[in-house]
């Protein structure tokens, strides 16, 4: 607790999202006198913590003359830096010496020299005679600056940034496991790239059922082709160098523990127009695009073998990294969790070349390109008849990634760039999306449902099309606040305070249910099944491990926001009663 400060006491408060601070009123204390509940002058109610209330004399300024209008008096004294020359010593007689009175002497020390401002003049640390100048000069100096960005604020000229709490040293230990722990982690890595397989031999262009036992191929020559591995390096490759390319926005993303911005180059968007144009030219003149269709299950293993050793390379620069760059999910210490929940947090092992952004940019479009690789051989089977529920499926699956890679600033924000590490889970999880999403597409292709009629595709089209608008608008949304959330926009918004100086938002879609954004996501993975008909389980594969990861990922979130904002995660619980589904859950 402040000392001695009570309620309806005027004081100084931190302003919630800045380092300023500015005159406030208490109008209660908590009942473990930690917390306090504020009214600034401009009547904006918050509820702070201990640190960030201070009593109203630390910032009282000086009432001190200017510099241009020192008494002679003040000339002939000589700062603590400004040694006497040896002749003055011997000029000095000793009834001058002694002729200072006591009275003088205190009339010429502390309360005098602190009404001295000079908050530009730098003064040297010799200090015992006025150790309270430096002290004095700058309370001042902070003082004078927080009120004139306090008015800009209130202009709309400036914008405030989130508070940073800045940490050095190691990042902490991992306590809390993903998967169950190693174990668990370790039948995640071996039963991921197992179902991708399965999903492979159980679907394929013949029949797409369950049958048990599915016939899986234990020969390693079928998972193996020159041809695809090379094909494999050579998209690497290329998105490596697409990710160099100094074209696109230069990005600061989310403070990290030491409060540094890393920069990043949001070129996916340009990346996918010039992989989408290549490979339609490509199709064009029959430049043996289908060679990537029809060595799928090679080309899959092949990005297997590229992710385990990507994570390899990884972890072992990883060890070399200093403590604060590690992931929060992966320092647990045990050497197979580290290596599979990824142990750096953003990995550049050269250059400003960030891993996690290149995966996830080749996955994504190589996703896209996938489809566009089914759509196109499922219209030279059927030129007179196309699969137009197959057309609405890569037409919108094109639109999503490309809308995802456009506002690709959103995904800066976001729990996959500031907590989750570079391992092997995150690196064969984005670049097999490519090919395990892919299923619906080759479905469609496969099977394609022609017959659908109007009033199945108009209402599936229509769910398409209002996903997008939650999900989209949400995302900006949460962007936008998270990154300055005191900003002319935001700051208009509801949303609750807390005790951390950050506020939980609860307007527009985030009013309605906690995860908005999610359940945007959720309606669109359904409305992709939904273009491929009902005959078969498989389309709904993508929807059904979407809804559990999602559903999963809430739980854990909601959690980890319990234990961090305490009473306010309540209120706003209360407030906000529903995770992703108004009124059902």
């Amino acid at each position: 607790m402040v000392k001695g400060v009570k309620a309806g006491e005027k004081v100084m408060a931190k302003w919630p999202g800045s380092a300023l601070w500015f005159p406030a009123v208490v109008l209660s204390i908590g009942d473990d006198g930690e917390s306090y509940e504020v009214r600034f002058e401009d009547g904006t109610e918050d509820d702070l913590s201990e640190r960030h209330v201070q009593k109203e004399t630390n910032f009282r300024r000086s009432r001190s003359r200017s510099p241009a209008r020192k008494s002679p008096s003040r000339r002939r004294s000589r700062s603590p830096a400004r040694k006497a020359s040896p002749s003055r010593k011997k000029a000095e007689s000793p009834s001058r010496k002694s002729s200072a009175s006591p009275s003088r002497k205190s009339a010429a020390s502390p309360s005098r020299k602190s009404r001295k401002r000079s908050p530009v003049r730098k003064v040297a640390p010799v200090a015992e005679k006025t150790p309270t100048r430096p002290v004095a000069e700058k309370r001042v100096t902070r003082t004078e600056s927080h009120y004139s960005t306090r008015s800009a604020v209130q202009l709309g000229a400036q914008t405030l940034e989130s508070p940073v709490n800045l940490k050095s040293g190691r990042v902490p230990k991992t306590r809390q496991y993903e998967f169950g722990g190693p174990v668990g982690a370790f039948l995640m890595m071996i039963g991921f790239p197992i179902f991708s397989f399965y999903l492979y031999f159980a679907c394929n262009e013949k029949k797409c059922q369950f049958a048990y036992p599915t016939i899986i191929s234990l020969n390693w020559r079928d998972y193996y082709d020159c041809t695809a591995y090379e094909i494999v390096l050579g998209w690497l490759v290329y998105q490596a160098v697409m990710s160099l390319l100094p074209v696109g926005r230069l990005v600061r993303g989310m403070p990290l523990r030491t409060g540094v911005r890393l920069q990043y180059r949001l070129n996916g968007f340009f990346n996918a127009v010039v992989s989408i144009a290549l490979f339609i030219t490509m199709i064009y003149y029959k430049c043996g695009v289908n060679v990537i269709l029809d060595k799928f299950l090679q080309m899959n293993a092949a990005i297997l073998f590229a992710s385990f050793l990507l994570a390899v390379v990884l972890y072992i620069l990883a060890r070399r990294s200093p403590g604060h760059a590690l992931a929060p999910k992966g320092n647990s210490g045990n050497i197979l969790y580290d290596f599979i929940l990824g142990h750096e947090l953003n990995p550049r092992p050269f250059w400003n070349f960030d891993v996690k952004m290149f995966i996830i940019n080749a996955g994504m479009v190589g996703m896209i390109l996938l489809d566009i690789g089914y759509l196109a051989r499922a219209w030279t089977g059927f030129p007179d008849n196309p699969p137009y529920p197959l057309l609405c499926l890569v037409f919108f699956r094109v639109f999503y990634v490309m809308d995802i890679l456009f506002f690709q600033e959103t995904m800066l924000t976001g729990l996959d760039m500031q907590k989750e590490g570079v391992g092997f889970y995150l690196t064969y999880a984005a670049l097999s999306s490519s090919f395990l999403w892919s299923l619906q597409a080759r479905y469609c292709a496969s099977f394609p449902p022609t017959n659908m009629p109007l009033y199945c595709l108009i209402p599936t089209i229509l769910l398409n099309v209002a996903g997008y608008i939650v999900y989209r608008q949400s995302n900006l949304m949460k962007c936008q606040f998270r990154r300055n959330p005191n900003s002319k926009d935001m700051a208009a918004l509801e949303s609750i305070p807390t005790s951390s100086s950050r506020r939980l938002l609860v307007a527009g879609w985030w009013g309605q249910v906690r995860k908005p954004n999610y359940l945007g996501d959720i309606m669109m993975a359904l409305s992709f099944g939904f273009y491929c008909g009902f005959n078969s389980i498989f389309p709904y594969i993508y929807p059904i491990v979407l809804i559990l990861f999602l559903v999963a990922r809430e739980r854990d979130d909601s959690k980890a926001c319990k234990d961090k904002y305490g009473a306010a995660w309540d209120r706003y619980c209360k407030r906000v009663p529903y995770r992703f589904i108004p009124y059902i859950y």
